[in-house]
C-alpha cells in the first residue's frame, strides 16, 4: 500500500540507504521490497513464499518451513498459540458470566429486582475476581448454594457454545494484524521523525559545520 511504501522509504532514509523493489533487489526471489544500506548490505523488508500460487508473509524461519523460531521456554514451555488460547479461555469465561447475567436480567419482570442467580454471580464475582477461568469455575462449583453450583455448569456450556460457534476468530485475526500494522507504522514514523530532529554531533547548529 502507499502508506506501507512510505514507511519503508522512511526506514531507508533513517539507515542511510535506498529502497530497491522488484527485480532491482539483488538476489531477491520475489517482488518483496529490500533495503540497500550504505554499507552495501541488502536487508529484506518483506519476504514472500509461494504456495500454490498464493503469497504469504514469512520471516526468520528455520529450515524451509517459513516459520519464525520461538524458543520453547519463551512462555513456560507453551507455544504462542497455546498461550493465546489460554488467554481466550479466560475471556470466554467472563463472556459466559456476562451472558448469563444478561439473561437473568431479561427474566426479571419486576423492574429493578435481581434474580437469585444474578445476585449470586454478582456477589461471587466481587469476592472472587476472575483471573483464571478454570479455577474460578471450580470455586463456583463448590459454592454453598446449590443454585450457584448449577449456575457453574450452565457457565461451562455457555462458554463452550460461545467459543465453538459465536466468537469470530477470523475477524480477530484480521483486526489483530491490522491494529499491529497500524501501530508499527506509527511507531516507525515517530522514530524516523525523532531521528531527523537529532543534531549530528559533527555538525554545527546550521547543519553545515558552521
Amino acid at each position: 500500500s502507499r502508506h506501507s511504501h512510505s514507511t519503508a522509504m522512511l526506514v531507508a532514509m533513517t539507515f542511510g540507504g535506498s529502497l530497491v523493489t522488484g527485480s532491482r533487489a539483488s538476489g531477491a526471489r520475489s517482488g518483496g521490497a529490500r533495503l540497500q544500506t550504505s554499507r552495501g548490505r541488502s536487508v529484506s523488508l518483506v519476504t514472500r513464499a509461494q504456495e500454490g500460487g498464493s503469497q504469504r508473509p514469512v520471516g526468520g524461519g528455520t529450515g524451509d518451513n517459513g516459520r519464525m523460531h520461538v524458543p520453547t521456554d519463551a512462555f513456560g514451555g507453551m507455544s504462542p498459540e497455546y498461550k493465546a488460547a489460554s488467554a481466550l479461555k479466560n475471556l470466554f469465561t467472563m463472556v459466559a458470566v456476562r451472558v448469563v447475567m444478561a439473561q437473568e436480567q431479561g427474566y426479571d419482570n419486576e423492574g429493578g429486582a435481581m434474580t437469585p442467580t444474578y445476585k449470586g454471580l454478582q456477589d461471587f464475582l466481587a469476592e472472587n475476581p476472575l483471573r483464571d477461568g478454570n479455577k474460578w469455575l471450580e470455586q463456583l462449583m463448590h459454592h454453598d448454594d446449590n443454585n450457584m453450583r448449577l449456575t457453574a455448569l450452565r457457565l461451562l456450556e455457555v462458554r463452550r457454545a460461545y467459543a465453538s460457534g459465536q466468537f469470530d476468530f477470523g475477524g480477530m485475526h484480521d483486526l489483530a494484524v491490522a491494529e499491529l500494522t497500524k501501530e508499527n507504522d506509527r511507531l516507525m514514523a515517530d522514530y524516523v521523525k525523532d531521528s531527523m530532529d537529532l543534531p549530528d554531533a559533527g555538525l554545527g547548529e546550521d547543519g553545515m559545520n558552521h
